[in-house]
């Protein structure tokens, strides 16, 4: 199996240096657009099936993405966002000692921040859903997610530590490919 990972087009919070998290803000104008190129770019490789986080910002971009593929959508919540606790909602400029703590988010499993979900949490729910993914029987799956949850799935695949930075984080409706074809699904803890 082929699967097509993409992050949520750009979101408002985005736009203005909000952490969102579990928390949601509508797509930018730009980042609906970038839905609609990435519909077009995901055509080219004929995909059977979208999987989406149940975020809002997820769950448009793949309508939106949708509109001329006309694809069955199924959402879970496995796919959100990493939890920041207490962060989410913030500006960049607001307390400056919970955002020390989330760019120290690449030195250990943990942040020192209320409520935040742990790196190996976020890498259990991807085992989770991969695993799910025995099930379905599709050539090309399209997954719509978020950034510092493809950041892990990508850390995983690479056998990276769950909370590494060696892997980018990605841009906005950016497309990761990656074959399941050699990757046993059973062998997941």
């Amino acid at each position: 199996m082929k699967i097509l990972f993409c992050r949520h087009g750009e979101t408002q919070w985005n736009k203005q240096g909000k952490l969102q998290g579990h928390l949601d803000s509508h797509l930018t104008l730009e980042g609906q657009c970038q839905a609609r190129r990435l519909g077009i770019q995901l055509a080219s490789h004929n995909p059977d099936l979208i999987f989406t986080s149940d975020l809002g910002r997820a769950m448009a971009t793949a309508t939106l993405a949708n509109h001329n593929l006309n694809l069955p959508i199924e959402s879970s919540p496995l796919l959100r966002e990493r939890c920041f606790g207490e962060l989410q909602g913030l500006h960049n400029s607001e307390s400056q000692d919970l955002w020390g703590a989330y760019e120290r988010r690449f030195i250990d499993n943990e942040m020192d921040i209320e409520g935040a979900e742990s790196a190996t949490d976020v890498l259990s729910r991807v085992q989770h859903f991969l695993k799910g993914l025995s099930y379905i029987n599709v050539e090309t799956l399209v997954v719509i997610g978020h950034g510092e949850w493809l950041r892990v799935i990508q850390n995983f695949f690479a056998g990276e530590q769950a909370w590494s930075n060696r892997q980018l984080l990605p841009g906005n409706c950016e497309i990761i490919e990656f074959n399941l074809q050699n990757f046993r699904l059973d062998a997941l803890t």
